[in-house]
């Protein structure tokens, strides 16, 4: 073989050459060391300016105000971070002295690994392998021994298990110093209560919240969130809360809490009053909104608190008390009226509760004088009430009335007895007595009055009086008085009193008086007369007597004899339109014949018109003269002057008017255009189609559509003045005649707007 084919044969053993694996290693571990001082920890490079202390590299920290307070925690695993960087150095040192040997076996060539057995070469083969294995440099390769590979073994899982180590301890820390959380329940987070225990209604009671950041970071936007006992109000907070709207919670806002910062939030509510017995007022968790590391977080804060509620109703005010209607010594035949008062000034309402009245013996009771309704057993006697109930500062009267009866002697006692009933038991009770007198007794004595004409009573109508003295006691009675004086309202009728040797009629007091020498027992005497009901009844009113006896030691009250008088129909008509209805002045003319034909009906009539105003113009004025009248009924007249202005602006503003006046509640009555001579008035041709679009519209409203140029046309030299458009006085009285005729349809008997 040639010399140059050696070569190429050379140089393609070159190209095919390649290093052992382990020749690898070594050039991996031949690399630049990294240099690391002692107990070195190493870190990410850091943006902005550090700082060297004793060979540790540190990032430039931001102090927080409460950076310079440690806590036990935060210590703790500082040190155990120290401990385990320290080993990590200690193990680092290990692997750079371990590198350092291998290094220098490689620059020895001791390289004593043991192999097969090679077969001898020839001297070419020799210079061959020679040349392959010798690199460029002459050198022969760093080759690692079988001692270095067993110590590199040894020391890889003692680096894992240090790294892990590292990594335990950043989780640690992390968990118990940069997660750690800002609240926990601990004597630093609490709510109290101000008291604790049984509270009164009307009680006020102090809610309070305590907190502070534990954390290791500053927190913002807190908030903190709780109940408010049911059946209590806020009365007072913390000046940074707000009450939800249905009362049932309220929160309180915090901006910011720095760590190791603490603080406080309160409330005071107020008890309902009343409230029942029991009720209990409770207050449990709050709830901690805030953020923190930028994220939103929540911790509840738990703890129940309860006050029952000690109530009770009191019935200490109870009274009972009665008065002689005849107003006089208590006589037989006499009616007395018992009250009993029953209060309740306790702090609680009551519900279910009796109350009981024992009857008098030889008293008659008027079981329909039982207010309000009661139950009255007549074999017992007993009146009794079931009061539902009783609301704290409540008072109720509960009334009836019984007669005397004529089994009483002179001077005989009487007793009344009540008592309350609550939860089974009796309560209070309390008595009122008192004695009767034997004397005469008018108490059966009557009093009517009549209205001779059939139908209601007016103003100006005239009442019969009729009095019945009637004597049912037990001795006859002596100079006695009747006093009649003369209704409110009304005026005597002169010389229409019976009995007039005996009756007296005081005119500067209005007073009319008959004196009674004797009336004997069970005698009954007869007197009357009459009166006049005056004008101020013109709006209604109640025409009331005032009768009374005296004498022989006895004052009774006859029952007034009541009559009820009917007001006056009160209407207000608002008529208006164009200059019509200021030349005719027609809407005079209907109110005459309105108040004619209802004589107890009072009409304010309204003629509201302005000269040369259409539809359309009427609509803008309506509400200053007309709505401010507040009429019952509204007549709409327009047309005259819209002739020509087109059909559709009339139309429209028809339409707008009897908006406006049902808008006000108004009755809508709309009479037609009057008949226009067109021979001298040509502009208004064409007239009548404007009155068959008015005649449209309203019945698209349901409104009442009058007619009068029908009723015109048929003599309109009477009717319409010689300028062919204006009415004359006879015309006027045709339009008021029309409309009073449509709107009858509209108003009842006595003349008042159905």
């Amino acid at each position: 073989m040639s010399s140059s084919k050696k070569r190429k044969s050379n140089k393609n053993t070159d190209k095919k050459q390649s290093f052992p694996k382990s020749e690898t290693i070594g050039k991996k571990i031949n690399k630049k060391p990294i240099d690391l001082g002692a107990g070195a920890i190493v870190k990410p490079a850091l943006k902005g300016k550090a700082t060297d202390k004793g060979g540790k590299v540190t990032a430039p920290v931001k102090k927080t105000k409460g950076s310079r307070k440690k806590t036990a925690d935060v210590k703790k695993t500082t040190q155990s971070i120290d401990k385990a960087a320290k080993k990590i150095d200690k193990t680092l040192k290990g692997i750079q002295k371990e590198a350092i040997e291998v290094r220098k076996v490689a620059k020895d060539g001791n390289y004593a690994s043991p192999g097969p057995e090679k077969k001898k070469l020839s001297h070419e083969e020799k210079t061959s392998e020679n040349r392959e294995i010798v690199p460029a440099s002459g050198k022969a390769p760093s080759i690692p021994t079988r001692h270095s590979h067993k110590k590199l073994w040894i020391i890889l899982p003692i680096v894992f298990i240090v790294i892990a180590l590292g990594v335990l301890a950043g989780l640690y820390y992390y968990a118990l110093y940069f997660n750690k959380p800002n609240f926990e329940i601990n004597d630093y987070n609490k709510i109290l209560q101000s008291t604790s225990g049984p509270v009164a209604p009307g009680q006020e009671i102090q809610y309070s919240i305590e907190f502070k950041n534990t954390g290791n970071t500053d927190i913002t936007e807190l908030s903190i969130e709780t109940e408010i006992p049911a059946n209590a109000d806020v009365i007072s907070s913390s000046s940074n809360s707000k009450v939800s709207a249905d009362g049932k919670k309220i929160t309180f806002y915090i901006a910011g809490l720095a760590k190791d910062l603490d603080g406080k939030v309160f409330f005071s509510v107020k008890v309902k009053n009343p409230l029942d017995n029991g009720t209990e007022l409770k207050v449990s968790d709050a709830m901690f909104n805030y953020i923190s590391r930028k994220k939103q977080k929540q911790f509840i804060l738990s703890r129940d608190m309860v006050n029952t509620v000690k109530s009770s109703p009191d019935f200490s005010n109870f009274k009972l008390s009665f008065k002689d209607l005849n107003k006089d010594k208590i006589s037989i035949g006499d009616d007395i009226l018992f009250t009993l008062t029953l209060g309740n000034s306790g702090d609680m309402d009551a519900a279910n509760i009796k109350l009981i009245n024992l009857l008098p013996d030889k008293f008659i009771l008027y079981e329909n004088s039982l207010q309000p309704a009661a139950v009255f057993n007549k074999d017992t006697g007993e009146i009794t009430w079931d009061i539902a109930k009783i609301s704290t500062g409540e008072v109720k009267d509960f009334s009836f009335k019984a007669k005397i009866s004529d089994n009483f002697d002179n001077l005989e006692t009487f007793k009344d007895t009540a008592s309350v009933i609550y939860e089974n038991k009796s309560i209070n009770n309390v008595f009122v007595e008192d004695k009767v007198f034997g004397f005469p007794n008018f108490s059966n004595s009557t009093n009517t009055v009549e209205h001779p004409a059939a139908g209601d009573v007016w103003a100006g109508d005239s009442l019969k009086y009729t009095i019945n003295v009637i004597n049912s006691g037990l001795r006859a009675g002596e100079d006695i008085e009747l006093t009649c004086p003369i209704p409110e309202g009304t005026a005597y009728v002169k010389d229409s009193g019976s009995q007039a040797d005996f009756l007296e009629y005081d005119r500067e007091a209005n007073i009319l008086k008959w004196k009674i020498k004797t009336i004997g027992v069970n005698e009954t005497i007869s007197f009357t007369f009459e009166t006049r009901i005056s004008g101020s009844f013109i709006r209604g009113g109640t025409v009331e007597s005032a009768f009374y006896i005296k004498g022989d030691g006895q004052y009774f009250n006859i029952a007034p004899a009541v009559k009820k008088v009917r007001s006056y129909i009160f209407q207000t008509i608002v008529c208006m339109g164009d200059s019509q209805i200021v030349v005719s002045n027609w809407p005079a003319y209907l109110d005459g014949a309105l108040e004619s034909t209802y004589p107890h009906a009072e009409y304010k009539t309204i003629g509201s018109g302005v000269p040369q105003q259409m539809a359309y113009q009427g609509v803008r004025r309506f509400d200053s003269t007309v709505a401010v009248y507040h009429p019952q009924i509204v007549v709409i007249g327009y047309g005259t002057n819209d002739v020509g202005s087109g059909i559709s602006l009339f139309a429209a503003g028809i339409q707008e008017l009897i908006d406006k006046a049902k808008g006000i509640g108004a009755t809508v009555i709309v009479h037609s255009i009057g008949y226009i001579d067109t021979d001298i008035q040509p502009a208004k041709k064409g007239w009548q189609s404007y009155n068959d679009v008015l005649q449209e519209v309203c019945a698209n409203n349901g409104v009442p559509y009058v007619d009068i140029a029908g009723p015109m046309s048929e003599n309109p030299g009477l009717y319409v003045s010689s300028d062919g458009m204006h009415w004359t006085p006879e015309g006027g009285q045709l339009v008021a005649h029309f409309v009073f005729n449509t709107m009858r349809n509209y108003l009842d008997g006595e003349g008042k707007r159905k």
